[in-house]
């Protein structure tokens, strides 16, 4: 199988405007700097969303990238490019992303993921040289993935992976979304298991639900969280799947929120108050760290679900 067999259309469009940037610059090549290019102007796909999200501009990363390496002194032709070594590198990078997130194909957003990973190139000083933390855009392409997979009716990425039937259908659709947010946690962390930790982070992602609106209260921000997330080490683990497995606090932690739900559906906030029930996980030991408490939790709970 060629390298570019397993790109998407729109990564293969990104190729295309690469190589239209490099002739611009009167490049003989394509480097990362072209690469990053590509995918601004592609402008639809994960990657080009996750870049204007955060300010990045075409004509700024243009003035970057002249500003950096400067033109070529004679015009080239399309038959005169070729891929830098590095490019090479960031392509392989990119499959790997999307083998270790579960995708059969190759999209602009693990493009992306794989110029953050490298981190050396021009594409990377030209992203920081315009205020853009590398680690900001890994972690804000993970949360979009998390959004596009978490759909009214979401897919098996997690929950029929890792529950039985009779607990799937007790958990609501805003749970499950919990749950696919939290395996997009651990794969941006590099972490090949779900903890209590990674499932605090898919509750701080969820928009829109009573669990985000109580931790922001408490005044638990998401980027610290995850920096204390990120530093990890491996626990045990059950249910091992490919490339990802739920440690056994985990497995505590839901089904005490199955408990907690009673006769009704699990909700996020299910997950929340189990936290509550548990103050030694990973998970509530970074809830301490921001000053909550398990009553704090518990009434703030309880003040949202309040009807009106």
């Amino acid at each position: 199988m060629g390298p570019f067999d397993r790109f998407n259309d729109r990564a293969k469009r990104v190729l295309a405007l690469a190589q239209d940037e490099a002739i611009r610059f009167n490049h003989n090549y394509i480097g990362a700097e072209h690469l990053l290019l590509g995918l601004v102007r592609e402008g639809e796909g994960v990657a080009a969303r996750v870049l204007d999200s955060l300010g990045v501009e075409l004509s700024k990363v243009r003035a970057a990238v002249e500003f950096m390496i400067g033109r070529g002194d004679a015009t080239t032709s399309p038959s005169e490019i070729t891929l830098t070594p590095r490019v090479k590198m960031i392509i392989e990078l990119a499959t790997d992303e999307a083998r270790k997130l579960g995708h059969s194909h190759v999209g602009t957003e693990h493009l992306l993921l794989g110029i953050v990973r490298e981190g050396e190139s021009v594409a990377s000083a030209a992203l920081q040289s315009l205020g853009v933390k590398l680690e900001t855009v890994r972690h804000q392409v993970i949360a979009a993935l998390g959004r596009e997979a978490s759909g009214p009716a979401p897919g098996p990425s997690v929950a029929t992976r890792l529950y039985t039937a009779s607990s799937l259908e007790r958990l609501d659709d805003a749970a499950k979304r919990v749950l696919a947010l939290a395996q997009n946690e651990a794969f941006g962390c590099g972490h090949t298991w779900i903890g209590t930790d990674h499932l605090l982070l898919g509750l701080m992602s969820a928009n829109g639900t009573v669990s985000q609106r109580v931790l922001g209260e408490l005044g638990v921000t998401l980027d610290r969280a995850r920096e204390t997330v990120s530093k990890a080490e491996a626990p045990g683990v059950e249910w091992q799947m490919p490339g990802v497995g739920l440690t056994p606090r985990a497995v505590r932690l839901v089904e005490a929120a199955d408990r907690l739900a009673g006769a009704g559906a699990i909700r996020p906030e299910c997950l929340l108050l189990a936290y509550a029930a548990d103050w030694d996980a990973a998970g509530s030991k970074i809830l301490a760290a921001f000053g909550a408490t398990p009553a704090a939790i518990r009434d703030l709970v309880n003040k949202f679900n309040q009807p009106g």
